[in-house]
């Protein structure tokens, strides 16, 4: 037992010394470059389904194929997909530090920073996915995926109560990204810059940017409970759908630009806290 444990202590310093290492942490940095052109793009086309134009599909993967036809659209996305990549690997060695009790002794911060490791590794990890599939000339639809989730979940009793806490967990983290907006607790994530106009930047971008977010976010949890309710799944269709739902209430047009100007702002924030992470 005590060998095991040694091994696995051994493991991890040598985990450690690789994700501290400043090769891995640019990389790492990459990622976040990579999540603002994905969030950049979405807003663009967010902006163009509020005002008619466009048949784009509001969500990642129609992102993804938006810049896959853009001139050199194939080496952002590579370059995308390697920084995603890069950062879920980061995201995955902060779970398991967290998990082995090195960078929080309490037990209740360590299953926190384990489960939000964990998360974000997961959602990087994804954006990773879309863009290789695209890379190597695939497709994907990621409203018709989560239908599909909706449809297999819904053919037993458990699933549905696996969809309304799925729907019940997005809505909250949409209401926690508003707050943290709001609050700007984002900064603490962020290293101190001496230059007022950036930093000026990172906060006007960051608050305006987490709350257009977590208004998406929430918009789909909202998605899956209704779908779930109504027992339907072509109710749930992700992040496109919840956009193009924005779209058909009242005020619809004016809220869904703006939502798409904020995640534009958000991509923004995300460029500058490639620079300005804290990454410790």
């Amino acid at each position: 037992m005590d060998k095991a444990k040694g091994t696995a202590n051994k493991g991890a310093d040598v985990a450690e010394q690789v994700t501290d290492s400043p090769w891995f942490r640019r990389a790492a940095r990459a990622g976040y470059i990579a999540n603002g052109v994905i969030h950049l793009v979405l807003g663009v086309i967010a902006w163009n389904l509020a005002f008619g134009g466009g048949g784009e599909q509001a969500d990642q993967s129609g992102a993804v194929r938006t810049l896959s036809e853009q001139p050199f659209g194939m080496v952002l996305i590579w370059f995308c997909m390697l920084g995603a990549f890069m950062l879920g690997l980061w995201h995955v060695s902060e779970a398991i530090f967290a998990a082995m009790g090195r960078t929080t002794k309490d037990k209740s911060d360590r299953a926190k920073e384990t489960v939000k490791g964990a998360g974000k590794a997961i959602a990087f990890f994804a954006i990773a996915s879309t863009c290789i599939t695209f890379a190597f000339g695939g497709d994907k639809d990621s409203g018709d995926e989560a239908q599909s989730l909706t449809a297999t979940l819904m053919s037993n009793p458990a699933g549905a109560i696996l969809l309304y806490a799925i729907g019940a967990g997005l809505v909250i983290a949409g209401g926690f990204y508003v707050y943290k907006g709001v609050s700007k607790k984002f900064e603490e994530d962020l290293k101190a810059t001496s230059r007022k106009e950036i930093s000026k930047a990172i906060t006007v971008t960051g608050v305006i940017g987490h709350a257009a977010k977590g208004l998406v976010l929430a918009a789909v949890g909202l998605l899956f409970i209704v779908a779930t309710a109504k027992n339907n799944p072509e109710e749930s269709t992700g992040i496109d759908g919840a956009l193009k739902a924005m779209l058909d209430q009242p005020f619809g047009q004016p809220l869904l630009a703006a939502v798409g100007a904020g995640l534009v702002l958000f991509g923004i924030y995300l460029f500058m806290r490639s620079a300005y992470d804290r990454m410790d």
